[in-house]
């Protein structure tokens, strides 16, 4: 539901392409939360390597797939106030594999098995 908040709505920033927009941070941390949970919620119910590390792929191209969805549907006349942007797809994935950093940051310093 956040990503269909129209833009005019986020502060804007003088220069369009700063990576520190404001817009562009809240694309990155709605992935980084969502890649974190899955992931957490995933390895609650695995324990062998192979398991774990096919739950990593299955978190990250479920995250890049819906933040490229739902740049696709921020193009279409759906979203009110809202338009399909590269940049955007971009902080969306920067977010899902930040969210994976932190994951296995947090399982090494909960001493946690993480292969």
């Amino acid at each position: 539901m956040l990503t269909c908040i129209p833009g005019n709505y986020i502060p804007k920033v003088p220069r369009f392409i700063d990576l520190l927009n404001p817009d562009k941070l809240v694309h990155v941390t709605l992935f980084t939360v969502l890649i974190f949970l899955l992931l957490l919620g995933l390895m609650k119910h695995l324990n062998k390597s192979f398991e774990q590390r096919i739950a990593v792929m299955i978190a990250l191209n479920i995250g890049v797939f819906l933040g490229g969805i739902t740049e696709l549907l921020q193009g279409t006349s759906w979203v009110i106030g809202r338009h399909c942007s590269v940049y955007d797809f971009i902080a969306n994935v920067t977010g899902c594999f930040l969210g994976w950093g932190l994951f296995v940051l947090w399982m090494k310093k909960n001493n946690k098995t993480w292969v």
